[in-house]
């Protein structure tokens, strides 16, 4: 039963990350849209791989620090990890990328998502993409390699926006002022 119940919790939850991450590639046809870039990518490698921060990852650093996580959820030390162990370390390398998820969502940056704030990314998806006119969408209403623009503009502005307060929100860190929502790491 309670194997059940994790394997439905964690079927439900990449649920949820498949539709947004739709959601997010949809609006950029990039495959992950919303700034994640592949400069952010880098900079998430550099930040937990190269260990001693001299602008350099080598083989040694990734090696150790894939040892050092493997043996931190390895929590009965049996050198193997099981499904459990294995979600806690996927959930702290996601981490960063959900805080991230949760700001885009917060549009508003007041900590909190409402339901308006959540729906809204979805909310035009079947009037923007269904192709036949039926009110639904379906395999016959999937683009045909021609990539159209209908609805890309109000994402890109969002994202533009999106981006522009997290690069205020950058700078004002960097001038002292705290993180309100915790460490992403």
């Amino acid at each position: 039963m309670k194997r059940t119940m994790l394997i439905a919790g964690a079927a439900g939850i990449a649920g949820i990350t498949a539709l947004a991450g739709f959601a997010m590639a949809d609006m950029e046809g990039r495959g992950h849209g919303r700034g994640h870039d592949r400069g952010k990518y880098w900079h998430g490698m550099f930040d937990r791989y190269d260990a001693n921060k001299d602008g350099k990852i080598t083989q040694d650093e990734i090696d150790n620090n894939r040892q050092a996580w493997y043996a931190e959820f390895d929590i009965d030390k049996d050198g193997k990890l099981s499904l459990v162990e294995f979600e806690k370390l996927w959930l702290k390398a996601r981490h960063r990328m959900m805080v991230r998820e949760f700001q885009f969502f917060d549009v508003d940056g007041d900590g909190s998502v409402t339901i308006l704030e959540y729906k809204e990314p979805l909310e035009d998806l079947v009037v923007e993409r269904d192709r036949n006119g039926d009110n639904a969408l379906s395999r016959e209403d999937r683009p045909r390699g021609d990539r159209d623009d209908r609805g890309k503009k109000k994402w890109r502005e969002r994202v533009d926006k999106q981006l522009n307060n997290q690069d205020d929100d950058e700078s004002d860190d960097q001038q002292g002022s705290g993180d309100q929502q915790g460490s992403d790491d």
